[in-house]
């Protein structure tokens, strides 16, 4: 538990100051929500953002909105020259829903047809703050010239000031490959997105740019690319451009080696340059694609040293790299991006090696890592033949910038005896253990996510955990695991279990540095506080199944992880398997899940399986599902024991009659300072486990007058 003291200095703070995911328009004493969307044709529900009245924004796409009640009100947006030419008559929408998800209080959303989806709903402030801008990015479906790929785009509005009206810009992108499954963009605190957009893996192009707050790429002084007004490009700082930074028309991170050498050293020295790995051992190179060539790049002719790298890789025969993941601490507005490299290894078989890159706002390189070792501490060089990929990046912001982290979410397809960082051999967490720290077992043709925590400022991992689930039939399973709340299940850590393919798609961290994830796989470990249990090990079949699961900060162990998929028979395990997530979002007590159920395909407009298990469902929700249903589930974690403190008029904090609750509030207590109402602290005893704010302000009266506020 931390705790923290606010004087008067921070009165602009706390004026302003809500629950961003804990207990802002918090679901008090609520129980799970799960249901259906109450359409008859196909829908989805993408993404979900909690905004700083507690209400939730839900993106998403559906044949038709007339499971929307007539009477409430619909906004449409002008799609303002994107193309979605080749699309599939689809409504990109964003629900506008109250605090205990009842009530769907607005649509926005796009005409029929004009874009895929929306895709990602994201905003210009940091956790804990006001909500700030309001940015989405969707789905198209047009050729490369009408940018076909998907879009960003930033509202006029953002829900809390105000309903959005508009478009107060968009941008359309040329995107196939990993640019359009993952959409990797972000957007920091001063409105300006990073983004990632072309192909991966090809012979054409993937570029990063940065668009000013007005949506216009723009000079990043320190990126080594820029193209000029006069259409020609030039290599080096911008500040050396010819003519200067007033002659470059916008920078870019270029993901190409054919005549470009980006992500490469130019000079000997840099690419000589042998620097920790972030884990105990080294490595050779200032940029991380330093290891696929002999020698540096030469940026006069985009060329430069060919041949095999220090460790034996050359660059495979596809000139783009694969840009997939993008995010931005809105702290600092420093950004992270996640890719990976098509390779050769020495033997001549091919492989893919990830890369995780740390940039100032500036845009100068703070640091890589390639997420295993190239030089072991021993000082042996070792390749690491396993296909690996950057699903997700999530900046954890429940520490100081100084010693917050980045949590990767990364993949591994096979396994050999140098793989991504092992749980349990993290150099700077000696005697720590992640609740799994290998890769098990002998099926070695599947993939396997992976979670790694590094520290913002130089890359040195803290933390790491593999996420593969249970091969359904395994043997040589560990002895059970002894936390109560992990219900009995086997220790992944022990036996040598077989696994099966584990796919996470999302990653969230908590405001205490929790990990959240939605994934899939087989026998997936269950908690016994979860919303919808597995079968454990000889007590039946489960299916493939999509689950959620909170990690404890350290990554250690699990506190709560649910299925959500489809009532199985637990002997057959039919049923199941007829559900797809895509998104976790931390919410009061709980987390948030997104997804659909699957249509049959065999039968055109009826549900794939059983129906999963609902709960609450909301008047405008559904408990079976119609065809391909979206589902959204709220599912609580733990029952809530504070209690509740709002002010009932304005008056003094220490004041009784200032309160709903007839006495002062106490470090137990979530407060909420309601509309227009002033409360005056003028000691520096006063107190509450969280603040939120919802209109009034609180007002410090005296030069040492502090509120602590608990977390």
């Amino acid at each position: 538990m931390m705790s923290y003291s606010y004087t008067r200095r921070w009165y602009a703070l706390f004026t302003l100051l809500w629950l961003a995911g804990n207990f802002g328009g918090q679901i008090l004493n609520a129980q799970s929500v799960v249901t259906y969307a109450g359409g008859t044709g196909k829908e989805v529900f993408y993404d979900a953002l909690r905004l700083t009245n507690g209400n939730y924004l839900v993106g998403g796409y559906a044949d038709d909105l007339n499971w929307v009640a007539s009477g409430v009100p619909r906004q449409v947006l002008n799609p303002q020259g994107i193309k979605n030419g080749t699309g599939t008559n689809k409504i990109g929408f964003i629900l506008h829903l109250s605090s205990d998800l009842k009530t769907i209080l607005q649509v926005v959303h796009f005409p029929k047809g004009a874009v895929e989806d929306v895709r990602f709903i994201k905003v210009s402030s940091t956790p804990g703050q006001p909500t700030g801008e309001v940015f989405i990015s969707g789905n198209t479906s047009d050729t490369k010239a009408n940018n076909g790929g998907y879009f960003i785009a930033k509202l006029n509005n953002n829900f809390v000031s105000g309903i959005p009206t508009d478009l107060a810009w968009a941008v359309p992108l040329w995107a196939v490959g990993y640019p359009k499954t993952y959409h990797p963009w972000d957007v920091g605190s001063d409105g300006k997105v990073v983004y990632m957009w072309g192909e991966s893996h090809g012979y054409d192009w993937a570029e990063a740019r940065r668009l000013d707050a007005n949506g216009v790429a723009e000079v990043v002084p320190n990126w080594r690319y820029h193209k000029l007004k006069t259409g020609s490009e030039f290599a080096g700082l911008a500040s050396a451009a010819p003519g200067g930074t007033s002659a470059i028309s916008y920078s870019s991170i270029i993901f190409k080696r054919a005549g470009r050498c980006d992500l490469r050293s130019w000079t000997l020295d840099d690419y000589n340059l042998v620097q920790p790995d972030g884990n105990g051992g080294t490595r050779k190179g200032k940029w991380p694609l330093d290891a696929f060539f002999s020698g540096p790049g030469d940026p006069s002719t985009g060329g430069g040293a060919g041949g095999q790298g220090y460790t034996g890789y050359s660059p495979a025969a596809t000139f783009v790299y694969g840009p997939s993941a993008l995010v931005i601490d809105r702290r600092t507005n420093a950004f992270y991006i996640g890719m990976n490299i098509k390779s050769v290894l020495p033997d001549g078989n091919p492989d893919f090696e990830p890369a995780v890159l740390a940039y100032d706002n500036s845009g100068t390189l703070i640091w890589w890592s390639r997420l295993y070792h190239e030089i072991r501490p021993n000082g042996t060089l070792v390749n690491s033949s396993p296909d690996q990929y950057v699903d997700d990046l999530a900046i954890d912001y429940s520490k100081p910038v100084s010693s917050a982290s980045l949590v990767v979410l990364a993949r591994s397809h096979g396994n050999n005896s140098e793989n991504l960082w092992e749980g349990n051999t993290v150099a700077a967490n000696p005697g720590g253990t992640g609740f799994q720290n290998q890769f098990t077992g002998n099926n070695g043709n599947i993939h396997l996510s992976w979670l790694g925590k590094f520290k913002l400022g130089d890359g040195t991992l803290t933390n790491s955990t593999y996420l593969g689930e249970f091969n359904e039939g395994s043997n040589n399973y560990g002895a059970a695991l002894t936390d109560p709340n992990l219900d009995g299940w086997p220790n992944p850590n022990g036996g040598w279990p077989n696994l099966n393919t584990t796919r996470c798609t999302d990653v969230k961290v908590t405001d205490d540095g929790a990990v959240c994830v939605v994934c899939a796989g087989r026998k997936t470990i269950t908690t016994a506080n979860a919303f919808q249990k597995n079968v454990k090990p000889g007590q039946g079949t489960s299916p493939w199944s999509q689950f959620v699961r909170i990690y404890k900060p350290d990554l250690s162990s699990v506190s709560y992880s649910s299925l959500i998929t489809g009532q199985f028979n637990p002997a057959t395990g039919a049923g199941g398997d007829n559900t797809e997530l895509y998104n976790v979002l931390p919410v009061a007590n709980g987390v948030l899940a997104l997804g659909m159920h699957k249509e049959n395909t065999s039968s055109p407009g009826t549900s794939l399986g059983n129906a999963v298990p609902t709960a609450n469902a909301p008047s405008w929700g559904s408990t079976t599902p119609n065809g391909q249903s979206a589902i959204l589930a709220y599912l609580q974690t733990s029952p809530l024991t504070v209690s509740v403190c709002e002010s009932a008029q304005s008056g003094e904090w220490t004041s009784s009659t200032t309160w709903s609750c007839g006495r002062v509030p106490t470090s137990t207590d979530v407060t909420i300072i309601n509309s227009s109402h002033i409360i005056t602290i003028s000691t520096n005893t006063a107190q509450t486990k969280q603040l939120i704010y919802k209109g009034g302000k609180v007002v410090f009266s005296a030069q040492n007058a502090r509120l602590f506020v608990e977390k």
